[in-house]
């Protein structure tokens, strides 16, 4: 039997790759599955995905570059020693440069699972890749930047959160547990702590402020879903009397976003995943737009701005007009469902291929 050694980093890549090994494993795969304590990822691992017996290896670093490198380094001889890679056949990660390198190093085949070729560890992942998998509408040019023949980059028909939104059924037990009564507006804090990013929580959440004070005018509240403990911090000192919830505690988001009035996200998934659930969604992603970001803002299912300031007016015009606009936003989210297709004989097809080369 073919074992398979997923490394998951993120909350994307939990649900991306389970999803993906639910697959494999119909397919007669064994699956071995690792990830780091980080705490976007424990209460989700723990809870919602405690029956794949995912074992936690390493640490994330943090905001820090150097933190950031220390964990890297530390956490690659954690996996040598706990990862039984002798009897592994495949790696794949999402850009795991831990994974990639033992991989390489112990020359078994890696496949890089990435919808994001702008991510820096692109430069140390993607060479050393067997083969890329991404979705159809990133330019085969963007991985080759890196070195990858274009024969190495295999594209699927779908957005990644097609994966675990295909068969979605939402589930209101969230809303009542929050307390969470009538309409609000769903708020993703950016990834602020990315090495590509590493922005400041606290302007970015006094303009969040102002932006609640609009919302209020509505008879709407503010969900805000934090991503670390500081930006829990801040939001809850300078968020304080404004009717607000801040969720700091890692959770099952579609849930959320699927009861939502109106998302707002700072980063890439979870705006993706409104946009499959057909919701207006604006987008304050902080550096230069992705491209499953702007393929998604092309096609009028996300509003892209650069800074919560400049998308208020546009968010006044959402509240004003909130029904015809969900109702727009439903059908053009029905369009992209109808032109993506089930990859799953395809992602069968090229673990296969990845193996036998």
């Amino acid at each position: 039997m073919m074992m398979l050694w997923f490394d998951i980093l993120t909350p994307k890549q939990l649900f991306y790759f389970i999803s993906i090994a639910k697959i494999l494993k119909k397919r007669g795969y064994s699956i071995f599955l690792t990830s780091r304590r980080y705490e976007q990822l424990d209460s989700l691992i723990k809870e919602a995905f405690r029956d794949w017996e995912i074992k936690i290896i390493g640490r994330f670093g943090g905001y820090s570059l150097r933190e950031k490198l220390k964990a890297s380094i530390e956490r690659l001889n954690l996996l040598i020693d706990e990862v039984p890679i002798e009897e592994i056949d495949l790696v794949v990660s999402s850009g795991s440069v831990e994974a990639s390198r033992i991989a390489y190093g112990l020359q078994k085949p890696h496949i890089l699972a990435s919808d994001s070729p702008h991510s820096p560890v692109n430069f140390l992942t993607a060479p050393l890749s067997r083969l890329i998998l991404t979705p159809w509408i990133i330019e085969t040019s963007e991985w080759a930047r890196y070195g990858v023949r274009p024969i190495k980059i295999k594209k699927y028909r779908v957005l990644d959160p097609y994966f675990w939104l295909k068969d979605f059924q939402p589930d209101s037990t969230i809303i009542k547990d929050l307390n969470i009564e009538g309409g609000y507006i769903l708020v993703r804090l950016p990834e602020s702590a990315a090495s590509y990013l590493m922005l400041n929580d606290t302007q970015y959440i006094k303009v969040l402020a102002k932006l609640i004070d609009v919302v209020r005018r509505y008879d709407m509240k503010v969900l805000v879903l934090a991503r670390y403990r500081e930006q829990t911090q801040i939001a809850e000192q300078l968020l304080m009397n404004k009717d607000t919830l801040v969720i700091s505690k890692p959770l099952i988001a579609s849930h959320l976003i699927y009861y939502s009035k109106i998302f707002i996200g700072g980063g890439g998934t979870m705006t993706q995943e409104a946009a499959l659930l057909g919701k207006p969604c604006i987008s304050i992603y902080p550096g230069k737009q992705p491209t499953i970001l702007k393929f998604l803002s092309r096609i009028g299912l996300v509003k892209h701005y650069k800074s919560l300031d400049s998308s208020l007016k546009t968010l006044q015009n959402i509240l004003k007009n909130i029904d015809d606009i969900s109702q727009t936003c439903k059908e053009k989210s029905r369009k992209l469902w109808k032109i993506m297709k089930n990859p799953e004989e395809d992602i069968v097809k090229w673990f296969v291929e990845a193996l036998s080369r």
